[in-house]
């Protein structure tokens, strides 16, 4: 089997990441720094786009979810569930403004006719569905860009983000908006409530706090470690049920209701059953999730792979398999073979000497 390769000897690929969460800049207006940004790898993700155009012929790109960050923003604390088309409008034009540096280096990297992007969505960047918000991206960047939901499956390579796999982010594709008031609104998740309501209040306090994983493993630190702050959480969430419960317009007001939207959670090692659950399909070869922030390789006994792309985002795993505070630059490079072969790389970059320290 040989690697399909152009004229000048050069292979073809498919790259994906995972994660972003591409927020409204590092630094706020007056030049402080913005501590509900999570992306700080602008620099390094542009030389990476500039090294994988001269390293390939043709590069096909997937953004599998949450390139952009449309909850934990200046998402409204009242009604944090409702997302009109102009403000993800308002929004996405914020945060490319903040990170205009990468969205220069998509734009040098879709002049080249080879190379390809293909947007997936997740939980996080559901405001991309909005038909004005993909042109405003197609104007910024270039047209070449391909939005196709969650899913993207092609050359037996199932890639996903993950998110639908857990009860608070559960998003109905189907029927995606509605009206109110003869307004169109998307239908967010009730995580962006929790998000509003239960994790930014926190991270104001904590700015680490959401970067933690997994969070069932944090919650035993705080008991054991961090009991002042462990009862800071606890009254926020018992803030969040009641505000839940005096609103009516998420699963619903009794306890059992909102109670069972934890019952789901997802984490490395569900991720890996999902995994395993999809490669039982014979068209099947690899599956790509993202999500949890850790990437991750798993083979099967029947030669068939999992991968988790990670993030490249800064976080604090409490697994034995990722221990530490880390920033992994993590990407699945897909050699496009007669049989396609995956590998779980990381970007080196060049040494930087200085850098925002949190």
């Amino acid at each position: 089997m040989q690697e399909r390769k152009p004229g000048n000897g050069k292979p073809e690929v498919r790259v994906v990441v995972s994660d972003f969460h591409l927020g409204e800049g590092r630094r706020n207006w007056d030049g402080t720094l913005n501590i509900l940004e999570d992306f700080s790898a602008d620099a390094r993700f542009v030389e990476f786009l500039d090294y994988l155009n001269q390293a390939y012929e043709s590069v096909e790109l997937v953004l599998a979810g949450n390139f952009f960050e449309m909850l934990r923003c200046r998402m409204g604390q009242d009604f944090p569930d409702i997302m009109y088309e102009t403000y993800a409008l308002e929004l996405v034009r914020v945060q490319m403004e903040g990170h205009s540096e990468v969205m220069d280096a998509l734009k040098r990297f879709l002049s080249k006719d080879a190379n390809r992007l293909v947007y997936l969505v997740g939980e996080a960047d559901l405001g991309v569905l909005w038909p004005r918000v993909q042109d405003e991206l197609k104007a910024r960047i270039s047209k070449k860009i391909e939005f196709v939901g969650s899913k993207y499956f092609k050359d037996g390579i199932w890639i996903e983000h993950g998110d639908q796999y857990e009860s608070m982010y559960n998003f109905d594709w189907k029927d995606p908006f509605r009206l109110v008031e003869d307004l169109p609104i998307l239908k967010l998740p009730w995580g962006a409530f929790f998000f509003a309501h239960f994790v930014q209040p926190l991270r104001r306090i904590r700015p680490q706090f959401y970067r933690v994983r997994p969070m069932k493993a944090y919650l035993t630190w705080t008991f054991l470690f961090e009991t002042r702050f462990l009862l800071k959480i606890i009254a926020q969430f018992g803030r969040l049920l009641w505000r839940s419960f005096s609103r009516k317009q998420y699963p619903g007001s009794a306890w059992w209701d909102v109670m069972k939207v934890f019952h789901r959670s997802v984490d490395s090692d569900s991720l890996e059953r999902r995994a395993e659950a999809i490669l039982q399909d014979d068209s099947v070869n690899k599956v790509i999730f993202g999500y949890t922030h850790l990437s991750n390789y798993r083979q099967f006994r029947n030669g068939k792979e999992y991968f988790n792309a990670g993030t490249w985002t800064s976080h604090l795993s409490l697994e034995m398999r990722h221990l530490g505070n880390t920033q992994k630059l993590n990407f699945v490079l897909i050699e496009l073979r007669d049989e396609p072969r995956a590998k779980l790389m990381e970007w080196q970059g060049k040494y930087e000497p200085v850098a925002d320290f949190t």
